[in-house]
């Protein structure tokens, strides 16, 4: 098929995918997955797929966003053009205001929809000459799916006998979707379609089930994961679908802090260098021998070691986490009391979430040598519920705020970086409440905890260091309680 443009419609806001970041002024297309915007996952396949390089963007009047990040689309390979619509238009009165612009055969897609690995490309290698429209479907085991978007009733050819906007029942497992072929006819029949009882609006799903009673239309398959994006969580749930299907391609990071630990880090260096790739050591002048030790690591793993005068713990933690280069970041004790056996745990969650922390509050998970009294445990809830009662409304869940052992994606701890403060223990609840407050997927699952190989915390060794260590966290949650987080950096 001859197809040279095409139309992307992304003119609405979503009055239900509001967050703590994306505010209603920010058009949903613009959430990002993989760290891009979903305008630029369709405007890829477009591109990429369909081998179309003039795109019309139907965008809402007096939005820059869409614009000030595609700009004309040279960066991006291909010709955009802007046209402004009204965000209360239905999409088909947004389509028809491309009307003048169209020459021939042309694509239509939906800015809020998601696909993942999908065989685009099959659509324009089909003749499909003789239609006026092409509609495209998947198919689908969950028939909420169908009720979000549109069923299909076709015949053995797949010829297209009527659709129905948001159906109550289903004939069949064929799932809608928001790619369409169209002839300059369908603007004639969007003028005189009726409004949709149910929305008031002009619908153009019920546009095109006029045409397939007098005109050929037909339904393509697409073989492709696929989210209609509505809502936070279907957001949320194509992001889960897309780690998911690429995880394997993710680089992952660990990052160790250390201090006179040569007695432990080469066991744990040990332990970790097969679940990741690359290890990062952000050493706080150990004069023990231990940077002499893990060195003959080097030739074996990508380690990367750091050495400065950290002030503590989280400066320390900061600095590695800075240099880290992969997509997932890890963090670990250089004392042995974590191991690699919670990393398959770690990084099933991470999949569905932005951070995971571990806790070691779980009582059949604490060895007999741990550093891990009643007392101590006690106090980690304590605070942790503190934190959750200071973040009611984000309704948290956390039974321990000082666990180093937590997994994270790097670009969205780089979005709020800018606001750590915490330099010692208490950056471990300050990490937490940065991503809560944020809104960004905090889990917390049970780790392992195991006695220190050599040497003893100088955090919890003892009452008055965990007395000490005790105050910094609550200062510092105290202090954030009454701060605002800045969204993007200084």
């Amino acid at each position: 098929m001859n197809i040279n443009q095409a139309v992307i419609l992304a003119g609405g806001i979503g009055s239900r995918t509001k967050t703590r970041v994306y505010d209603n002024n920010t058009p949903k297309v613009m959430f990002r997955i993989n760290n891009k915007p979903i305008l630029q996952n369709i405007l890829e396949i477009i591109h990429d797929k369909l081998k179309i390089n003039s795109i019309i963007v139907v965008i809402s009047k007096g939005d820059n966003q869409i614009r000030n990040y595609f700009g004309n689309g040279n960066n991006f390979g291909v010709t955009i053009d802007y046209v402004e619509s009204d965000s209360n238009l239905g999409i088909a009165d947004a389509l028809y205001l491309v009307k003048e612009k169209i020459h021939g055969m042309f694509l239509v897609m939906l800015g809020d929809e998601f696909y993942i690995n999908s065989n685009h490309f099959t659509i324009i290698n089909k003749k499909y000459d003789d239609a006026e429209a092409v509609i495209t479907f998947t198919n689908t085991d969950n028939p909420q799916d169908i009720a979000n978007n549109y069923s299909i009733k076709a015949d053995s050819t797949m010829r297209v006998k009527s659709l129905i906007e948001k159906p109550k029942t289903f004939e069949n497992n064929m799932l809608g979707l928001g790619t369409f072929i169209f002839k300059n006819s369908i603007f004639d029949y969007i003028q005189k379609a009726p409004k949709s009882i149910r929305t008031k609006r002009k619908e153009l799903i019920d546009v095109i089930s006029i045409l397939a009673k007098e005109k050929l239309v037909y339904a393509h398959k697409l073989n492709s994961s696929y989210v209609n994006i509505n809502t936070v969580d279907d957001w949320k749930h194509a992001k889960y679908l897309y780690n998911k299907t690429h995880f394997n391609s993710y680089r992952k990071s660990l990052v160790i802090p250390s201090y006179n630990e040569v007695e432990s880090l080469p066991f744990v260096i040990n332990d970790f260098k097969d679940m990741v790739d690359e290890i990062i050591v952000a050493d706080g002048g150990s004069s023990d021998g231990t940077i002499e030790k893990i060195s003959n690591f080097e030739n074996d793993i990508n380690l990367k070691i750091i050495q400065s005068k950290f002030v503590g713990y989280g400066e320390a933690l900061r600095n590695g986490i800075d240099k880290a280069t992969g997509d997932i970041v890890i963090l670990v004790e250089g004392d042995a009391t974590f191991r690699s056996r919670d990393i398959y745990k770690m990084y099933e969650y991470i999949k569905d979430c932005d951070m995971v922390i571990g806790t070691r509050t779980t009582k059949e998970l604490i060895s007999q040598a741990a550093n891990m009294s009643t007392g101590l445990r006690i106090a980690n809830l304590l605070v942790a519920k503190f934190i959750e009662l200071l973040w009611i409304k984000i309704e948290p869940r956390l039974t321990d705020v000082g666990c180093t052992y937590r997994t994270f994606w790097k670009s969205e701890y780089d979005e709020i970086k800018q606001n750590f403060i915490g330099l010692g223990p208490e950056f471990s609840p300050e990490m937490i409440i940065e991503f809560l407050r944020n809104d960004k997927r905090v889990i917390e699952i049970p780790v392992s905890y195991y006695g220190r190989i050599g040497g003893a915390s100088k955090h919890s060794e003892n009452f008055l260091a965990i007395f000490k260590t005790g105050l910094k966290m609550l200062s510092l949650i105290l202090k954030k309680k009454f701060a605002s987080p800045k969204l993007t950096p200084d």
